[in-house]
């Protein structure tokens, strides 16, 4: 049984043959963006993956003294990744602490919990910034628009398009909840 972390090395290993420190740098962006994982989480997934026969592995020179292992998905990995990309999610359960926090505002003079959310907005509106200048990014090197379907940028531009508009919903909430503060 894969992981959702095996299943995010697989499509990571699916783009482009990597390290496992290449993994854990490469895991920040896109895919940080609504997924993320440890760096020692990574090591033991791959050896998992290695044992299912799900990874294999080239040794080529490090810049130490011992040989660094380039993982590259095989046959399998990739079907056992096609299968799954095709199968409904789980229910998702979401742990927002900025949702929880407001559901407890009443608890707190509501000058405070105003400047909680205001304080929130900046980091919002820099993170909508990030996401339409990276969208700008690949759309430049698609003639302007969105990548074929078939190429990996697709699913780069699919999480933007996804974060660009959780962004500007989350700074439209931000400012109704601290208009309500106020």
């Amino acid at each position: 049984m894969v992981s959702k972390l095996g299943y995010a090395i697989l499509a990571l290993l699916a783009r482009q043959p990597s390290s496992g420190y290449e993994l854990s740098a490469r895991a920040g962006r896109p895919l940080g963006y609504y997924w993320h994982a440890q760096h020692g989480q990574i090591y033991p997934e791959l050896r998992k993956l290695l044992g299912a026969g799900l990874v294999s592995f080239d040794a080529e020179p490090g810049p130490g003294p011992r040989d660094k292992k380039v993982y590259s998905p095989t046959a399998t990995g990739l079907a056992a990744l096609r299968d799954w990309v095709i199968q409904p999610p789980e229910p998702r359960h979401v742990r927002d602490n900025l949702l929880l926090k407001a559901y407890a505002a009443w608890t707190v003079e509501p000058a405070d919990a105003a400047g909680l959310f205001a304080g929130q907005q900046a980091a919002h509106a820099e993170r909508l910034r990030e996401y339409e200048e990276q969208l700008r990014n690949v759309e430049s090197r698609h003639g302007g628009g969105p990548p074929p379907v078939g190429h990996p940028e697709f699913g780069n531009y699919a999480t933007l398009t996804y974060g660009i508009g959780f962004e500007r919903h989350r700074l439209g909430w931000l400012e109704w909840i601290v208009a309500q503060l106020q």
